[in-house]
């Protein structure tokens, strides 16, 4: 249990810097994002419905803004979103092709995906997920490639719904 915490607490902070990190993301980027019109809980419902849709079940799910709101009289700052959550979710398939391709593709799983609406910019709200990387040779970037299409997929399922 206190390692799921661990994990959940490390992932949180990294979607944390990804997510307040502004523009449009790049081929370079290590996350990729798209911005609906709509509420935040009906666009996070359509992507944890997107993430099952695919046969895959959210092992966790971690509550960004709350976080921060709860943490602001240490830090002398509130969340700026909304609401902002980030999902923890695998496939068995692609990530065992990944990481017999190359075992450091371990670095790759769990996968990410996140949602979040800023209260600068109420009424939009941005569906994203994090980039696994490239790495080794053609095989093992082959099978991070598979894991980025479906990613992909699922972010484009949620902003069209």
């Amino acid at each position: 249990m206190l390692r799921k915490f661990f994990a959940a607490l490390v992932v949180g902070a990294c979607v944390i810097a990804v997510a307040g990190l502004s523009g449009a993301a790049n081929a370079e980027s290590a996350y990729r994002t798209k911005t609906v019109s709509g509420d935040f809980e009906s666009v996070a419902f359509d992507l944890t419905n997107a993430i099952v849709n695919r046969g895959l079940k959210v092992d966790y799910t971690g509550h960004v803004s709350t976080m921060l709101d709860r943490t602001k009289d240490a830090t002398g700052k509130g969340s700026p979103y909304v609401d902002g959550r980030y999902y923890i979710f695998c496939s068995a398939q692609l990530s065992q092709a990944t990481m017999q391709a190359n075992p450091d593709n371990i670095a790759a799983c769990p996968y990410v995906a996140f949602a979040y609406e800023l209260k600068s910019e109420p009424g939009k709200t941005v569906v994203g997920y994090r980039r696994p990387l490239a790495a080794g040779d053609d095989a093992s970037k082959a099978a991070l490639g598979e894991i980025e299409k479906l990613l992909q997929s699922i972010i484009d399922e949620a902003a069209a719904s």
